[in-house]
C-alpha cells in the first residue's frame, strides 16, 4: 500500500506539540548535560537513536529549565527577496507534469513567499509569466496588489522585533496564527506576577487567585521564611486586558502582587487584520493550457463553475491567430473548493482552447500563516538565566542538549516548576572542599559511582551526576581521581528529577558551553518534522 504523509500532515505534528506546551497539558524541559569531552571537541560526535545512548545522557543530567509558551514558535523555511530573482508564484497544483519555475514538485517545496529587508512576509500570487522581480513589495495592507514590475503579492505579516530575537536564523523564519481557532499566540495573556509584598505568618503555600476580564490563568505560590517569595505561572489564560491578584489562605495575611500581562505588541504587526479579510475559496489566476485557434476578441465567453459563487475571468484573443493568450480574473469570487473553466465564442468559430483555475487556500490567503507557509518545524529559544537557586549549574561546562517530555520527581508526580537540578549534592566539611575539583570521578562504599559538576565553596556543596546513583548519609567516599579516600559527608541531598523519567524527544549533540554566573545563554533548537 502506498502511502504518504502531506507536508500539512507535518504542519499538524508541530502545532500539537505547540498546543501542548501553551496549554500545559504536558509539560517540556530542556535538559543539560555530559561535561566530558567529545573525541574532538570541536566536531561533536552525530547522536545515536538508541536507548543505550539516551540512557547515558540521561544519567549525565545536570540541570533542566522547563520550556513555557514564550519559548516556542513554528518556523518555515527563509527565503530573501533579492532584486533580478524570478519566484514561484502560488498554485494549488503544482506537480511532476506541472513544476513551478524553480523546478519544485509541491507547492511545499516551491518558491512562492519571501522576507523583506523589513522583515515583512509575501506571498507571490502572480510573477508576470516567470519575470524577474525587481520591485521589493512593501504595502501591508490586505489586499492583493500589483507593482510595477507585474509582480503581484498577498502581504502576510511583519516579523516582531521580538520574534525576530528568539527565532528568526538564517534558514527560517517564525510564524504564528494569531486569531480564529486554533489560536496559537495569545494577547491577554498573564505572563508573570511580581511580589510587591510577601505578608507575614505563611505556614503553607497560600492559593493563588487571579480575577480580571480574562480565563483560565492559573499560578501557585511558594513561601520562604513565613512570606510570599514567589509565584510560578501555571496557565498563562487569554483575553486579560486587566487583572488582579490575591493570596488566600496559608495561615498568614497582607501578601500582595502584580499581574504582569502579555504585550500584544510583541506580536506580528497587522496579522490579525489580514486573518481577518482573508476571504475563503478565491479564483486567483486562469492558467490557459490550449491557446486554442479562429476567436475573436469580445466574443470569446469564459465560464466558471464550480461550488463556490461570484467568479468571473474575461479572455483576450491575439487578433492574427486567433489564440486565447490571456484570461484575467475580474471577480474571484468566493467559497470554491475547485472551479472549472469553459471557453466558448459566440459568433467566431473559436475551438480547442482550455484553462484551469488556481483557488486559494482553505480558509483564503493569510487566513493561517502557518498552514500556508507549511511551518512544519519548532523553533524553541530559553534563556538559561536562574542563577540565584542553584539549579542552573555554574563553572562548568555541558555538550549535549534534550528536549524533554514529562519529567517526573522522585515521588512520581509530573514535574512543572520552572528549574530542577538532576544533580546529587553532598554537604562536606569545609576542610574537605580541596579535596574535590569539577570533573573529579567519585565513588562511595555503597557501590555508587558520580561525576563532580560543581563545587559550592560558599555553601560547601558537591554537586554530582550519577553513574550508578547509590549513596547515603553514611556513606563513604573515594576520590578516584586524586586518589583521596574515607572523604566523609555531612548530609546527601537527592535530584529534584528522576532522570530515569520523561520522554527524551530531541537531542542535541554540541561544542563544549560553559555557564558563567555573568552572562546569560540563550540556547536555541530546531524541531523538523
Amino acid at each position: 500500500m502506498a502511502l504518504v504523509l502531506r507536508r500539512l500532515g507535518r504542519v499538524e505534528l508541530a502545532r500539537s506539540y505547540l498546543r501542548d506546551i501553551r496549554n500545559n497539558n504536558d509539560y517540556f524541559h530542556f535538559a543539560v548535560g555530559k561535561t566530558t569531552a567529545w573525541t574532538d571537541d570541536t566536531a561533536p560526535e552525530t547522536p545515536i537513536d538508541s536507548d543505550n545512548y539516551i540512557s547515558a545522557f540521561r544519567r549525565s543530567i545536570m540541570f533542566t529549565q522547563r520550556i513555557d509558551s514564550a519559548d516556542i514558535c513554528m518556523l518555515s523555511k527563509r527565503l530573501n527577496w533579492t532584486s533580478g530573482t524570478v519566484y514561484d508564484e502560488y498554485d494549488d497544483a503544482y506537480s511532476s507534469t506541472n513544476k513551478a519555475y524553480s523546478g519544485a514538485e509541491s507547492l511545499a517545496d516551491a518558491n512562492f513567499f519571501i522576507l523583506t529587508s523589513e522583515f515583512k512576509v509575501y506571498k507571490c500570487i502572480s510573477n508576470n509569466s516567470n519575470a524577474l522581480s525587481t520591485v521589493e513589495p512593501s504595502s501591508t495592507g490586505t489586499a492583493v496588489f500589483e507593482l510595477s514590475d507585474g509582480y503581484n503579492w498577498k502581504y502576510m505579516f511583519t516579523v516582531s522585533a521580538s520574534d525576530q530575537n528568539k527565532f528568526l536564523d538564517a534558514d527560517f523564519i517564525p510564524v504564528r496564527k494569531l486569531t480564529g481557532n486554533p489560536t496559537h499566540d495569545v494577547t491577554g495573556e498573564v505572563d508573570s506576577i511580581s511580589i510587591s509584598a510577601g505578608g507575614s505568618g505563611y505556614t503553607s503555600a497560600p492559593t493563588v487567585v487571579i480575577a480580571g476580564d480574562g480565563t483560565g490563568a492559573s499560578a501557585t505560590a511558594s513561601i520562604s521564611a513565613g512570606a510570599v517569595s514567589s509565584v510560578t505561572i501555571n496557565t498563562s489564560g487569554s483575553g486579560y486586558s486587566f487583572a488582579f491578584v490575591s493570596f488566600v489562605g496559608g495561615g498568614g495575611a497582607n501578601a500582595e502582587g502584580t499581574v504582569n500581562l502579555g504585550d500584544a505588541d510583541s506580536l506580528p504587526a497587522g496579522q490579525s487584520a489580514v486573518e481577518g479579510a482573508a476571504i475563503n475559496g478565491t479564483l486567483d489566476r486562469v492558467v490557459v493550457t490550449n491557446a486554442g485557434q479562429d476567436y475573436a476578441q469580445g466574443d470569446a465567453v469564459v465560464s466558471v463553475t464550480g461550488d463556490g459563487t461570484g467568479a468571473e475571468a474575461s479572455a483576450y484573443v491575439n487578433s492574427a491567430t486567433g489564440a486565447i493568450t490571456e484570461i484575467r480574473v475580474t471577480n474571484p469570487g468566493s467559497g470554491y473548493s475547485y472551479a472549472n473553466i469553459a471557453i466558448t465564442n459566440t459568433a467566431a468559430p473559436g475551438t480547442n482552447a482550455t484553462a484551469r483555475a488556481i483557488i486559494s487556500p482553505q480558509g483564503g490567503h493569510g487566513s493561517n500563516a502557518t498552514r500556508e507557509l507549511f511551518a512544519s518545524n519548532l523553533g524553541i529559544t530559553v534563556n538559561f538565566s536562574d542563577n540565584d537557586n542553584k539549579d542552573l549549574i555554574l563553572g562548568n561546562d555541558f555538550r549535549q542538549l534534550a528536549l524533554m517530555k514529562n519529567l517526573k520527581s522522585p515521588a512520581g508526580a509530573t514535574y512543572t516548576a520552572n528549574t530542577a537540578t538532576g544533580c546529587h549534592i553532598i554537604n562536606v566539611a569545609s576542610t574537605s572542599l580541596a579535596k574535590y575539583a569539577v570533573d573529579d570521578i567519585i565513588t562511595t562504599n555503597d557501590g555508587g559511582s558520580f561525576q563532580v559538576i560543581q563545587i559550592d565553596s560558599t555553601n560547601n556543596n558537591i554537586y554530582l551526576t550519577a553513574e550508578i546513583p547509590l549513596i547515603s548519609n553514611s556513606s563513604t567516599l573515594t576520590n578516584t581521581t586524586k586518589s583521596e579516600s574515607n572523604l566523609s559527608i555531612n548530609s546527601v541531598t537527592n535530584p529534584e528529577i528522576d532522570n530515569a523519567t520523561g520522554e527524551v524527544v530531541y537531542l542535541d549533540n554540541r561544542a563544549p558551553i560553559i555557564r558563567s554566573a555573568d552572562q546569560v545563554e540563550q540556547v536555541k533548537a530546531l524541531i523538523r518534522f
